[in-house]
């Protein structure tokens, strides 16, 4: 599958910054506000799993926790992503988090309550019109994962997706078209594991590993998702974690990282 190898080219990436957002998108973004700052200091504690919650559509969003001393990440998107209006995403609006999106799609999301000595990053925007990979940053004591998914996943090779190269995170994806676009965040930890990859043609979820002090956020999503039949979805099963999904169509692979 196109891309989930790293086709960056390093060579001018020290020039790309935090990227611009997609226009026209849902509600207003006021994500800038209230937020901590992200500090690069070593994490010693634990992050504490708590609960979020679920949206589809055309419901209101659904707010999921204090943006206080918190961050919170996907554990499902499922549906129709079929142009620039089919979208999901996790804002930090008005000092909460919460969960929604546009066109008929529906996510999940869960949170996890920070170290005192943790932090979390603003978000970073990418869109397939910049055609270039969006620097995150450092991958020294920080992970990245998706906040926000959108565009035409009408193709196999259709991703969007957080990875690591030459000591950075990169937010990146390739829709075959100009209206792709998705948003990241990152957060201060100790240490992170290596991205656990599923795919439709495996009989079954891929295992990351147990639940005790960690958590697991989605890094990519790709492949044809074109009705409700499609998703990708991260569970917990017996104290572990699992990486799954379906799909009636081509091509579609989750990948995760836990932390």
């Amino acid at each position: 599958m196109r891309r989930f190898q790293q086709l960056v080219v390093v060579l001018s990436l020290t020039a790309i910054g935090g990227g611009c957002g997609p226009e026209g998108l849902e509600e207003q973004d006021t994500e800038g506000a209230g937020e901590r700052a992200l500090e690069f200091t070593t994490v010693t504690q634990e992050l504490s799993y708590s609960n979020g919650g679920t949206w589809s559509s055309p419901h209101p969003p659904t707010v999921l926790a204090s943006t206080a001393d918190r961050t919170c990440f996907f554990t499902r998107i499922r549906g129709r992503f079929d142009s620039s209006g089919d979208s999901v995403r996790i804002l930090a609006n008005a000092g909460r988090w919460d969960i929604g999106g546009t066109g008929s799609t529906r996510a999940s999301a869960a949170c996890a309550a920070l170290p005192e000595d943790s932090g979390y990053s603003t978000g970073y925007d990418w869109t397939e019109r910049q055609r270039q990979p969006v620097n995150l940053g450092s991958t020294t004591g920080r992970v990245c994962f998706l906040t926000r998914v959108g565009g035409s996943f009408n193709s196999p090779h259709a991703w969007v997706g957080v990875y690591a190269s030459g000591g950075s995170w990169f937010l990146s994806g390739d829709l075959q078209g100009q209206n792709g676009f998705a948003r990241a965040r990152c957060v201060t930890v100790s240490s992170y594991s290596d991205e656990y990859s599923w795919d439709q043609s495996m009989p079954y979820p891929t295992h990351m590993g147990s639940t005790r002090g960690r958590v697991c956020a989605m890094t990519a999503m790709a492949g044809q998702f074109k009705s409700d039949s499609e998703f990708i979805d991260i569970s917990k099963l017996m104290g572990q974690w699992l990486l799954s999904g379906s799909s009636a169509r081509s091509g579609v692979t989750a990948k995760a990282r836990c932390f």
